[in-house]
């Protein structure tokens, strides 16, 4: 049976409030639970208005803590995108560093570090058959005094040009450093080494190097040629073969001296 609650307690007040019910013996205890009711339904209603400010309060935390949680998630993308940039940056610069480390920044050939860096693995590893050149352009000084440095620099990048597409993957070729090339070759044969050279020097002296203001540069290379020997370090190595380098300049220049055989041999 559902009952009217409100039609009850307007009853129960009309009840109370009719002066002829009060000797009725019922009436004090009708009235005691009256009052009994209305205090629970006070505590009821701040109960509930406590809950709905506690609501209401938790409500506009969840707000704040989900604004702050977005706020915070942007800037940590934000700090991300910048990490990866930062990192991408970070690479680039390394491999900028390392490319500069080991390439000559004129020639773009290998540079004297990555040069070095070869020629002691392939000493530590002991192969009979490496060969080492070095080459030197001839009156390079000449060539700065009388037409500057930047002409010079114009040989330098020319002559490496002539003798990278001459030598092919026959050999390595690295900028020593000022004049000074490297070649090292690796399981080539001695006669295929030497006509590989022969080459270099004709094709650098048949070459002409236009600079400026239709000024023409012709110059020739002395070249010197040793192998490694059991017990040769890197240092003994390139001491050798620059001694005989000066031997094919104070041979005449623009020529091969070599010590491969017992005894030096020069070719033009």
């Amino acid at each position: 049976m559902k009952v009217d609650v409100k039609a009850l307690e307007q009853r129960v007040q009309a009840a109370l409030e009719n002066s002829s019910n009060q000797e009725n013996p019922l009436y004090e205890v009708l009235n005691d639970l009256w009052q009994y009711n209305q205090t629970q339904w006070q505590r009821a209603e701040q109960v509930i208005k406590m809950s709905d400010a506690y609501q209401d309060m938790m409500l506009r935390r969840e707000r704040s803590l989900a604004a702050r949680f977005d706020k915070h998630l942007r800037q940590l993308e934000k700090m991300a995108r910048i990490s990866d940039r930062y990192q991408h940056a970070m690479r680039e610069a390394n491999q900028e560093l390392e490319r500069a480390s080991t390439i000559d920044q004129l020639t773009d050939l290998p540079n004297r570090r990555s040069m070095m860096r070869l020629l002691s693995r392939e000493v530590e590893q002991g192969h009979d058959d490496l060969k080492v050149a070095m080459v030197d352009i001839d009156y390079f000084k000449r060539i700065n005094d009388q037409y500057g440095h930047l002409a010079g620099d114009e040989v330098l990048v020319m002559i490496s040009d002539i003798m990278l597409s001459t030598l092919g993957d026959r050999g390595t070729l690295a900028r020593w450093g000022g004049e000074e090339f490297i070649i090292l070759f690796n399981d080539e044969p001695q006669a295929n080494v030497i006509h590989c050279l022969n080459e270099l020097v004709k094709a650098v002296r048949s070459s002409e190097i236009d600079i400026f203001d239709g000024a023409v540069i012709r110059t020739s290379i002395s070249v010197g040629l040793t192998q490694f020997f059991p017990g040769d370090t890197v240092d003994s190595l390139i001491g050798r073969v620059d001694q005989v380098m000066y031997q094919a300049k104070n041979s005449g220049r623009g020529c091969i001296c070599t010590d491969l055989s017992e005894n030096t041999a020069v070719y033009a």
